[in-house]
């Protein structure tokens, strides 16, 4: 006759952690055992989900103030309707990228009204403002616009220098085509203006070289040569 196993006891000196049940266990069904795994374990069970829950419900709060805090900074962005509320809202809002919208607001405007050195301070305002507030591709380009518009400004109001800060856009590889391609046939342009057809030249070819085939400014290059006999190249001289 087999042995009854179910009234064995461990032998002494066996420390191992073994689980001791009452017999009516020894054949339980899955629901019994399910009810013995929930008494061994419902204080592990529910820490471990009221740990979870508390985490999720934290991500939550996080997410809704979040969303919320960037409505209200739209609408007081939305709000700002002169130079004045537009500046305030700019200082008080460093890193943010609707900053760097008003502070370039500020200096498009000052730069229409003709205000150039006071707009190229405008724009490098703007310009520090972008770099605080990430590297998002439509920060940068701003960044950039601000940076050039900057120099444009200065070249407007005769400052010495402005080429250079020009040309470091247009030798700038990560900024944007668009702004690049701008600052190449400004700096022909100027070129020309000063009668430096090879300082002209070199930047046209730069356009060539360093832009896309189908460039925004393509026409407007096409254009300065076409005005200018001497950026057009002379015929090649014919062979003997």
């Amino acid at each position: 006759m087999p042995d009854d196993r179910s009234n064995k006891q461990p032998p002494a000196g066996d420390d191992r952690n073994l689980v001791v049940v009452d017999e009516d266990f020894v054949n339980a069904d899955t629901e019994d055992r399910l009810w013995l795994f929930w008494e061994r374990n419902k204080d592990v069970i529910v820490k471990g989900t009221f740990g979870l829950v508390v985490g999720i419900l934290a991500f939550l709060a996080y997410f809704f103030w979040n969303e919320s805090r960037r409505e209200e900074l739209g609408e007081e962005f939305t709000a700002c309707q002169d130079e004045a509320a537009r500046r305030s809202f700019a200082s008080r809002h460093p890193g943010e990228a609707l900053a760097v919208v008003a502070m370039t607001d500020v200096a498009d405007d000052q730069k229409k009204a003709g205000k150039f050195a006071e707009a190229a301070k405008a724009y490098d305002e703007a310009s520090r403002l972008a770099g605080l507030a990430g590297k998002a591709p439509a920060i940068t380009a701003l960044g950039t616009r601000a940076r050039l518009y900057a120099a444009l400004c200065r070249l407007e109001a005769g400052e010495a220098g402005a080429d250079k800060a020009i040309a470091a856009v247009a030798d700038d590889v990560n900024a944007p085509e668009t702004l690049r391609g701008f600052a190449m046939l400004t700096l022909a342009n100027i070129a020309v203006a000063k009668g430096d057809t090879a300082e002209a030249t070199k930047w046209l070819n730069a356009m060539d070289k360093k832009l896309r085939a189908g460039h925004v400014w393509k026409s407007d290059k096409e254009a300065l040569v076409q005005s200018e006999p001497s950026l057009v190249a002379p015929a090649a001289p014919a062979a003997k």
